[in-house]
């Protein structure tokens, strides 16, 4: 079977060679693309809750005032318009004994690094303008209930997605 790959590849090249040489030598390739702007994110801080014990209560972490909220830097093309969307809520899943928890998350966002002046977003997906360095500011806060809540480390994928409008 490899030989007869061989001999085929073999006749293929003789025949190419021989159209090459009989009649014009010219070749015409038309090349055309599409050039998109980039949108970069970056992750400046993961949420941290700290350490949590169980109990009746909530865990409310607010993403306009709390220390440990996530934050995500987005890098893009100068005072352009884009549109975020995210995970509203998800299932976080206990590694160790199969335990899931609901997790539900609320997003700020502002043109400079000042968390306190973020703007709580109300819509999903919501509509922003990156500031004249081309660079907008999320943070991320997240809520789940203490009840029943089984120690170790919980696994799940909170999704942000970007685009320009």
């Amino acid at each position: 079977m490899n030989m007869l790959l061989r001999i085929s590849l073999l006749i293929l090249l003789l025949t190419t060679a021989n159209f090459g040489q009989i009649g014009n030598s010219e070749f015409k390739l038309q090349v055309s693309a599409t050039v998109v702007d980039y949108l970069e994110m970056i992750t400046l801080a993961d949420i941290d809750v700290g350490t949590v014990i169980p109990s009746d209560d909530m865990l409310r972490l607010d993403p306009r005032t709390d220390q440990g909220a996530g934050l995500i830097k987005i890098v893009g093309r100068v005072n352009a318009s884009i549109q975020i969307s995210y995970s509203g809520q998800i299932e976080m899943v206990n590694l160790a004994s199969s335990t899931s928890m609901t997790v539900s998350y609320s997003v700020s966002g502002n043109e400079s690094s000042e968390q306190s002046l973020s703007e709580l977003f109300t819509t999903n997906p919501e509509t922003v303008t990156l500031n004249s360095n081309g660079e907008y500011y999320l943070w991320i806060g997240c809520a789940f209930s203490l009840l029943d809540l089984v120690p170790g480390q919980y696994d799940g994928d909170f999704v942000v997605e970007v685009d320009y409008n």
